[in-house]
C-alpha cells in the first residue's frame, strides 16, 4: 500500500469532510456531542481553532505542554491543536495525584498544563509550572477564534512529537518521549492489520486516553477513515450497551478488561464483533476462547499484542474461532510460559541474552531484548534511566524473562525482577488456573516463605473449595488461595496487577 506519512493534525483535517459521524459515550467541552453522534469536521474544526490559540498564547515548535484531563474528546482536540503548532503534549492519567506529578515534572522544563477547573489549584502549587490552563476556559474561546489554516508545522522525523509516562511502580513515573518518525511507524504497523482486517464498520475502543497505544491508534483510524466509537466508561454495563446499539465490527480494550466483560459473550451482546485487539499485556487463552464464541462470525480472530510503552507492539498472534489451543486440559504438566507470537518483519526484532548480555540458543530462557521502528526516544525526565537499559547497537532491555522457541515465537516467561523458584512461569500457571476454573475472575500466583500462592478473585458468589481442590490436585506446589475482592488488587492505569503492591497486601493479611 501506499505509504502515508500524515501525522494526526493534517490527516484529521484531511479526512473530516469524508468521514461517518464518530460515536461518544461521553460530553467534551470542544465539541458538541449529540444522542451519542460526533462529527469529525467538529472535531477537525476545534482542533483547528485551538492551534491558533495555543499559537496565540506563545507555544512554540518543541515547547512541552502537559495535558491532564479527562475527557478523550477534549484530549484529541487538544493533541492535534498543540501538535499542528508544533507543541508536544505530554500527557498525564487523570489518576495521578499532584504530589508526583510535582516530582515527575521537577527534572524537565514544562511550564505549560492544560487542565481541568478542580485540578488549578494542585497545579498551582507545583513550583515548575508557570502557566495553568483551564481548558473549559479555553474551549469556550473557540468559537471566537480564528481556525488555522495551514497544515502543521513542518518538524523534522527525529524531533519530539509527544510524551505519556509509565504507570510507576517502581518509583516516580518515567516520562516517555516518542518521535514524529516513531508515531508514524506505529500507526503504520497498526494500518497493515486494518486493511487485512477489512475493517469496514466501527471500531470501538476502550483504552486509557493518555496511552501512546491511543496515540498511535487514532492515527490509524484517521488514516484508514475508520470511524471510532470512543469509551470512556469502561464498565461491562455502558460498554454493552453501546455495543448493542451500534454494533462495532473491532473491539478493543485492555485485557483485565475484556477478563471483566466476558460475560457479555453469552448473550449475544458481542455477536457484532469480528475482530478483537488487546494489547499491553499477555491475555489469558480461556478469555480469548469465551469472547470469541460470542462472536456470530465463523472466522472471528482474536489479536493478542504483546507490547511495551517503550516499544510499541513487540509480537502479536492471531487466535481463529474455533481453532484456539485446548490450553489447560492436560494433567500432570507444570506450564513453563505463555506464548507471545512473533515479531513483525521490518518492524521490530527481538533477541534473548544471558547474564552477560551474549544471545542465547533457541529455547534458552533469558533476557528479552528488543529493536523497534516504534521505539521511543527517552525519558525525559529520567535520561540516565533509558541510557542505561539500551546498548550501543539499539537492543532496548524489556525486563522480561523469556525464550523463543525453534521456529521463532516468543514464549513469555515473567518479568526479570518477579520470576518465581516454585513454579517454571507464574504467567503460565495464572493461565492455567483460570482455564480450568472459569468462576474466577483474577488469579495472580506470587511467592511467599518459599511458596506459589494464588491470590484470586471470584466472578460471583462464595469461594467453591471442592472445584479448587479438583482443580489443582496435579499441582502440589501451589499453597492454600487468597481470595480478595477484585477491586483490591492494585493495578496500573491500563489494568496491569501491581505485583509488589499485592504482595505487600498480602503480607499485611497475615501471610
Amino acid at each position: 500500500m501506499t505509504r502515508n506519512h500524515k501525522l494526526i493534525y493534517d490527516q484529521l483535517v484531511e479526512i473530516a469532510p469524508n468521514s461517518r459521524p464518530w460515536i461518544s459515550d461521553h460530553p467534551a467541552e470542544a465539541v458538541r456531542v449529540v444522542d451519542d453522534r460526533v462529527t469529525l469536521t467538529d472535531i477537525a474544526d476545534a482542533a483547528t481553532r485551538a492551534a491558533t490559540l495555543f499559537e496565540d498564547a506563545g507555544v512554540r515548535p518543541g515547547d512541552y505542554c502537559a495535558v491532564w484531563l479527562d475527557a478523550p474528546l477534549d484530549i484529541m482536540v487538544v493533541i492535534a491543536g498543540l501538535t499542528a503548532v508544533g507543541g508536544v503534549p505530554v500527557l498525564i492519567s487523570p489518576g495521578i495525584d499532584a504530589e508526583t506529578l510535582g516530582r515527575m515534572l521537577e527534572p524537565v522544563t514544562i511550564e505549560r498544563i492544560v487542565t481541568t477547573d478542580d485540578r488549578r489549584d494542585k497545579c498551582e502549587q507545583i513550583a515548575t509550572l508557570r502557566r495553568v490552563d483551564d481548558w473549559a476556559e479555553l474551549a469556550a474561546q473557540l468559537a471566537d477564534t480564528a481556525p488555522r489554516r495551514t497544515t502543521a508545522v513542518s518538524m523534522p522525523g527525529t524531533a519530539p512529537y509527544i510524551v505519556t509516562h509509565t504507570s510507576g511502580t517502581t518509583g516516580v513515573p518515567k516520562l516517555v518521549q516518542y518521535t514524529r518518525n516513531a508515531t508514524d511507524h506505529q500507526g503504520y504497523a497498526q494500518e497493515v492489520f486494518a486493511i487485512l482486517g477489512r475493517l469496514r464498520g466501527y471500531a470501538a475502543v476502550a483504552v486509557s486516553p493518555v496511552h501512546f497505544r491511543t496515540v498511535s491508534g487514532l492515527l490509524c483510524a484517521l488514516r484508514r477513515n475508520v470511524p471510532l466509537i470512543v469509551l470512556s466508561d469502561h464498565s461491562a454495563e455502558s460498554v454493552g450497551e453501546y455495543v448493542r446499539r451500534y454494533r462495532p465490527i473491532y473491539l478493543e480494550t485492555h485485557p483485565n478488561t475484556f477478563m471483566q466483560w466476558e460475560h457479555l459473550a453469552d448473550n449475544g451482546t458481542l455477536a457484532s464483533v469480528r475482530h478483537y485487539v488487546s494489547t499491553f499485556d499477555v491475555i489469558h487463552p480461556g478469555t480469548v476462547r469465551r469472547l470469541l464464541a460470542g462472536s456470530g462470525y465463523r472466522l472471528a480472530s482474536f489479536l493478542e499484542a504483546y507490547g511495551q510503552s517503550e516499544l510499541g507492539g513487540i509480537s502479536a498472534k492471531v487466535h481463529l474461532k474455533g481453532l484456539t489451543g485446548r490450553f489447560g486440559r492436560r494433567r500432570g504438566r507444570v506450564p513453563t510460559g505463555h506464548r507471545a507470537g512473533w515479531t513483525a518483519p521490518g518492524y521490530s526484532e527481538a533477541r534473548i541474552v544471558g547474564p552477560d548480555g551474549t544471545p542465547v540458543p533457541a529455547g534458552t530462557a533469558g533476557r528479552i531484548q528488543v529493536r523497534s521502528a516504534g521505539q521511543f526516544q527517552t525519558y525525559i525526565n529520567r535520561r540516565e534511566a533509558a541510557e542505561a537499559n539500551l546498548d550501543a547497537d539499539g537492543w532496548w532491555d524489556t525486563g522480561d524473562w523469556g525464550r523463543r522457541t525453534r521456529l521463532g515465537e516468543l514464549v513469555l516467561i515473567d518479568r526479570q525482577v518477579e520470576r518465581l523458584t516454585t513454579v517454571p512461569s507464574a504467567v503460565a500457571m495464572e493461565d492455567l488456573l483460570l482455564t480450568r476454573m472459569p468462576w474466577l475472575l483474577e488469579a495472580i500466583v506470587l511467592e511467599q516463605d518459599r511458596r506459589a500462592v494464588p491470590v484470586v478473585a471470584l466472578r460471583d458468589g462464595p469461594f467453591r473449595d471442592t472445584a479448587w481442590r479438583s482443580a489443582v490436585s496435579d499441582l502440589p506446589q501451589l499453597a492454600p488461595p487468597v481470595v480478595l475482592d477484585f477491586r483490591d488488587f492494585p493495578r496500573t492505569v491500563t489494568g496491569k496487577i501491581q505485583r509488589s503492591k499485592l504482595s505487600q497486601v498480602i503480607s499485611q493479611q497475615g501471610r
